[in-house]
C-alpha cells in the first residue's frame, strides 16, 4: 500500500519541482517566487480535500471491514457535498479578494503581479481540486488511486512545458496547467465512483441528501488533516512575511526553490502514512489489533530510516540539488545553508506524521488533533518567531528541525500513554489498551 502511495507522491514531487523549474528558467526567479507565494492557497484547497478525504476514508474502510456497504456509500456521497460547498465558497471569496490576499501572503511589490496572475486562475479552478484518492485507496484500489496521481501530473508536466516554454504564457501557463491537472484527477474520481463497473458499493442519488451525523463524523475524524494542512499554510504565510522583512526578494526566491525541494523530499514519508491508514482502519474495524500494532511499528521504522537517508544526501550535496531547479549562482550559494538546516528535520518528521495518522485511522480524532493543533500553535509558530528574532535568516531555516524534535518527543509520550491505556477510550467497543509501540 505504501509503495503505491509513495510512487504517487514522488510523481507529484517531480511535478512540483518541474513546475518551479519551468518558471525559474522559462520566466524569472521572481515568477517562481510568485507561484510560491500562492502555495498557502493551494495548501488550503488541499486541506479541504484532505479533510473530507481522510475522514471519509477512515469511515469507509471501517464500514467495509464491518460489511456495512450502505454506510460506505452514504459516507462518500456526503463527502462530495462537503467539498463542493467549501470549494465554491473559496472560489468566490478568493476571486474577489485576490489582491489583498497576495500581499497578506507576503508578496513584495516586485513579486505581487506574478502572484496575482497565478492565484486568480488557481482560485477559479478550485472546484476541481480533488479526486478523492484517499477514499478510493480505502476501498482497496491502490492501483487506481496511484493512477489518479500519475496521469494528471504527467498531463501537468507536459502542459507546463507547452504553455511556459513553447507558448510563452508565463505564470498564467503554469496556473492553467495546474487546473488542467486537477480537472483530470476529478474526472477520474467521478468515473470511479459513478461509472466504473467493478466497485465495492454504488452511490444512489438519495444518498446525496445531507446526513448530519455522517458529516459531523467525517469532519471530526478529518479535522486533524485540516489542522495539519492549515498549520502548514499558516507557517508558509508567516515565513514569507518574515523573509520579506529580513531578506526581501532574494530570500523569497531562495525559499521558493528550497521550500519545494524540502516538500518534495518529504513526500515518501507522507506516502508511508497514507499507505498505512487504510490497513489500520480496516483491521481495527475487524478488531485485529495485532496487525494494527505491526503496521504502526513498520511505518515508524520506515519513516525514520528514509528521513535519515535523505538528510545525509542534503548535507553532502545541497548545491547539486538546488542547481536542478535554478541556474542563478546567488540562489545556489544562499540556498545551501537553508537546505542543510531544513534537512536536519527529516529523520524526525515521520514520527509525528505516523503517530497522528495512526490515531486518525482508528477514529481517535482527539489525540490526532492534539498532536497537529498543538504542533502548530504551541511548537512550530512560537519556535519560528523566536528563532527568526534571535538568529535572523539562519533561525528561520533551523526552526523546522527544532520544532520536529519537540513534536517527536510529544509523539512518543502519546504512544506510550496509548500503550498503557491511560484513559483514552477506544471507539466501537474495542478494548482501551491498543498496545501501540513503545
Amino acid at each position: 500500500m505504501s509503495s503505491q502511495t509513495t510512487l504517487s507522491l514522488l510523481v507529484y514531487a517531480i511535478y512540483s519541482l518541474t513546475d518551479i523549474y519551468f518558471l525559474s528558467v522559462g520566466v524569472h526567479a521572481l515568477a517562481a517566487a510568485g507561484a510560491s507565494i500562492i502555495s498557502p492557497v493551494q495548501i488550503a484547497l488541499g486541506a479541504v480535500a484532505t479533510t473530507v478525504g481522510a475522514g471519509g476514508a477512515s469511515m469507509v474502510s471501517r464500514a467495509l471491514g464491518e460489511q456495512n456497504v450502505e454506510k460506505a456509500s452514504r459516507t462518500v456521497a456526503n463527502t462530495f457535498l462537503i467539498f463542493w460547498a467549501a470549494a465554491i465558497t473559496i472560489t468566490i471569496l478568493g476571486s474577489i479578494f485576490i489582491e489583498p490576499i497576495v500581499y497578506l501572503l507576503g508578496a513584495t511589490e516586485s513579486i505581487a503581479p506574478y502572484a496575482i496572475e497565478y492565484g486568480r486562475i488557481i482560485f477559479l479552478g478550485a472546484i476541481a481540486s480533488t479526486g478523492y484518492s484517499a477514499i478510493i485507496r480505502a476501498d482497496g484500489n491502490a492501483r487506481y488511486s496511484t493512477a489518479m496521481w500519475i496521469i494528471p501530473i504527467c498531463v501537468n508536466i507536459v502542459l507546463c512545458w507547452l504553455f511556459i516554454i513553447v507558448l510563452q504564457m508565463g505564470v498564467s501557463g503554469a496556473a492553467l496547467a495546474t487546473v488542467c491537472c486537477q480537472v483530470t484527477s476529478a474526472g477520474m474520481g467521478v468515473y470511479f465512483f459513478f461509472f466504473r463497473k467493478n466497485r465495492s458499493y454504488r452511490i444512489k442519488a438519495s444518498y446525496f441528501r445531507p446526513d448530519w451525523p455522517t458529516i459531523r463524523e467525517v469532519l471530526a475524524i478529518g479535522s486533524p488533516s485540516l489542522i495539519k494542512s492549515a498549520s502548514v499554510s499558516l507557517i508558509a504565510i508567516v515565513t514569507n512575511n518574515l523573509l520579506r522583512r529580513i531578506g526581501g526578494d532574494s530570500a523569497l526566491s531562495v525559499f521558493a526553490i528550497v521550500g519545494r525541494l524540502h516538500a518534495a523530499l518529504i513526500a515518501p514519508q507522507t506516502g508511508i502514512v497514507q499507505g498505512m491508514q487504510p490497513l489500520l482502519g480496516y483491521n481495527f474495524g475487524q478488531k485485529k489489533l495485532a496487525r494494527v500494532r505491526e503496521a504502526v511499528r513498520l511505518s515508524l521504522g520506515a519513516a525514520v530510516a528514509y528521513g535519515s537517508l535523505v538528510c545525509g544526501v542534503c548535507l553532502v550535496m545541497p548545491a547539486a540539488l538546488i542547481a536542478l531547479l535554478s541556474k542563478e549562482s546567488a540562489i545556489i550559494a544562499e540556498g545551501q545553508t537553508a537546505l542543510r538546516l531544513l534537512a536536519l528535520s527529516y529523520p524526525l518528521t515521520g514520527v509525528a506524521m505516523v503517530t497522528a495518522g495512526s490515531f486518525q485511522s482508528i477514529g481517535r480524532a482527539r489525540e490526532a488533533l492534539l498532536l497537529t493543533l498543538g504542533g502548530i500553535l504551541l511548537v512550530k509558530l512560537p519556535v519560528l518567531l523566536v528563532a527568526s528574532r534571535l538568529f535572523s535568516l539562519t533561525g528561520i531555516w533551523a526552526s523546522e528541525a527544532i520544532s520536529e524534535l519537540i513534536l517527536c518527543i510529544v509523539s512518543f509520550v502519546l504512544l506510550k500513554n496509548a500503550r498503557a491505556g491511560s484513559g483514552h477510550g477506544m471507539v466501537s467497543g474495542v478494548p482501551r489498551n491498543l498496545d501501540l509501540p513503545r
